[in-house]
């Protein structure tokens, strides 16, 4: 939520998960902001503590331990803001992904406009759409109404009828919604937010303010052409709130305590990812990707604007959906480098589902959770990718010009190699023309994103220092050719006056180490058509890239990846692409 600029020398960011709760402190060094500690625990919002501030305070306490820094006051309280003596913190930035999505419907007149931006809407946060209604799917209103009952849901969101536009048939759709609530218990009448026609807030007042809590925001759809979301979200972050905190024991209490409340991951990561986007190359978007237990979050912004999603249908091991109903036996086993039967594969993930903080027990079990994760980015983006309409772009097969990737992840940050968080990468968001893929190793963005609402500054320079991690430079030209065809000349010039030139062929992956504290500045040259993002196809030019933990990865496997159906050729073409990348590790 938007607040006044805050002074604080220190900050304690929360991340509250389905699986773990993370307590990470910031505070001023030498005349900037640094991480100084960080301290997890298992999260407590499920049995047998039903309590997600119990796993805060075995978090904060084991933060304790780690930086000799007093943060609880003898009661066990957390002490905000911080003491003369140096106890405490100025700030507490929140964000909570745990307990179950918000159960919601949409409502809207036209199923390609107002309904699709009322999902839209309810796609930037934690929520489970379960029903929809728009005024031509052919119900009665016996029929509406009986659906939103059987639904039960937590929150309605309705849209509908542009800036002086339609009216009655707002009010027509209004009217299951207004008998719903009325039907439905006091304890468990659904919240509404209304994002429709302004014209009408007096009348949808008056039909819907008594039955219930009913919020009013901006018309998320004030033409047919335009979407406008920003308002809306802030007041639907809050309706969330509200939710969480009327359902959730211990929501309430790290709510009041976190500057601005506790809020969703997503609505840190768009945060942060608008702030990067205005300051780097505006000829290229900027993307930040958390891959969760409960959720795959996907945010891309360009220039300022921004688009998000937050799908946890595709969560790695959300206990309170049945995630593996969207996945397909088949894809998953299409990235394993062995055979495996449709039993065993199954059995693995429903262990995962069960104990989704378990960890892989073999090289197999890791193959299969990496191979889930490219599967949930894959289907995350192919959602995501309906809304690039908001940047002007249509629904492009490929992801456009980013740079850079931010990644999140416990599948990610907990993985033995290096390398094998790559793969995932570049086989699940598979991007284009010249990026770095950063890694969020310490899980900080999110919760930096939300404190950067009191202090930008803070959020800015904590993300320095190693903080994150540069995984990879990435080139991946765009094109077509003939498999082992030269289609991209390079010159290296390193920092120590060696040069050396490289030809690469089209159907490879290659891998060029540079340690960190190295530069290397390389002249490319794409050829038969390719394309590298540098103005039009067949442009080459220079690029200095900076040292990461693998380096530079140089991406000829073709966009989109080829689909190879013989299975013993496909597990070869993957066990050479790993190869590829632990090449001189």
């Amino acid at each position: 939520m938007p607040v006044s600029f805050v002074k604080a020398d220190s900050l304690l960011a929360l991340d509250i998960g389905n699986v773990t709760t993370r307590a990470t402190l910031f505070d001023v060094v030498d005349g900037r902001y640094r991480l100084i500690g960080s301290g997890e625990a298992s999260s407590t919002v499920n049995a047998p503590y039903h309590d997600l501030s119990e796993g805060v305070h075995r978090a904060v306490e084991r933060l304790q331990q780690i930086t000799g820094r007093t943060l609880l006051d003898e009661e066990a309280k957390l002490i905000c803001p911080s003491r003369p003596d140096g106890s405490g913190v100025d700030l507490i930035a929140t964000v909570i992904s745990a307990g179950p999505p918000l159960k919601a419907v949409a409502v809207g007149l036209l199923a390609e406009v107002s309904l699709e931006s009322a999902k839209s809407l309810l796609a930037t946060t934690y929520a489970q759409v379960v029903e929809h209604l728009y005024l031509g799917d052919q119900r009665s209103l016996q029929d509406r109404l009986n659906l939103l009952l059987r639904a039960q849901p937590e929150l309605i969101v309705v849209a509908g009828g542009t800036e002086g536009g339609a009216e009655r048939a707002v009010l027509r759709m209004l009217e299951a919604v207004g008998l719903a609530s009325l039907l439905s218990g006091a304890e468990s009448r659904p919240y509404i937010l209304y994002v429709g026609n302004s014209a009408l807030r007096n009348q949808v007042e008056s039909a819907l303010g008594s039955l219930g809590t009913l919020t009013l925001s901006s018309n998320v759809r004030p033409t047919l052409e335009v979407e406008h979301l920003d308002s809306a979200k802030l007041d639907l972050m809050n309706v969330c709130r509200q939710i969480r905190s009327a359902k959730m024991p211990g929501f309430h209490e790290i709510d009041q305590l976190s500057s601005g409340g506790a809020l969703p991951p997503s609505f840190g990561w768009e945060r942060i990812v608008r702030m990067l986007s205005k300051a780097y190359d505006h000829r290229k978007g900027v993307m930040g990707v958390d891959i969760g237990a409960s959720a795959t979050t996907l945010v891309i912004g360009l220039e300022g604007k921004t688009t998000v999603g937050v799908f946890p249908q595709y969560g790695l091991a959300n206990p309170y959906l049945r995630n593996l109903e969207q996945v397909s036996l088949k894809d998953l086993s299409y990235w394993l480098t062995f055979d495996v039967s449709p039993e065993a594969l199954r059995n693995t993930l429903l262990t995962k589902q069960i104990y989704p903080a378990s960890l892989p027990m073999s090289e197999e079990e890791l193959e299969i959770e990496l191979a889930l994760a490219r599967i949930m980015l894959q289907n995350s983006l192919r959602e995501l990718r309906k809304r690039f309409r908001h940047f002007g772009i249509g629904e492009p097969p490929i992801l456009p010009p980013i740079e850079p990737i931010l990644v999140a992840g416990s599948v990610l940050t907990r993985i033995p190699r290096w390398s094998q968080a790559a793969m995932v990468l570049l086989d699940g968001l598979q991007p284009s023309y010249i990026t770095t893929l950063v890694l969020d190793q310490h899980h900080i963005l999110a919760g930096l994103g939300v404190a950067a609402a009191a202090n930008p500054v803070l959020a800015v320079q904590a993300m320095d220092f190693g903080t994150l991690l540069n995984l990879a430079s990435v080139i991946a030209p765009v094109g077509k050719a003939r498999p082992g065809t030269v289609v991209l000349k390079a010159k290296l010039s390193y920092e120590n006056g060696r040069e050396e030139k490289l030809d690469f062929r089209y159907g490879a992956l290659y891998r060029i180490p540079l340690s960190f504290g190295q530069t290397l500045q390389m002249h490319l040259q794409p050829l038969h058509g390719f394309d590298l993002g540098m103005g039009r196809a067949g442009i080459g030019g220079r690029v200095r890239l900076a040292g990461s933990a693998l380096g530079i990865l140089i991406d000829l496997r073709g966009r989109p990846l080829p689909l190879i159906r013989e299975p013993k050729r496909r597990q070869e073409w993957i066990s050479r692409n790993v190869a590829a990348l632990e090449d001189h590790s």
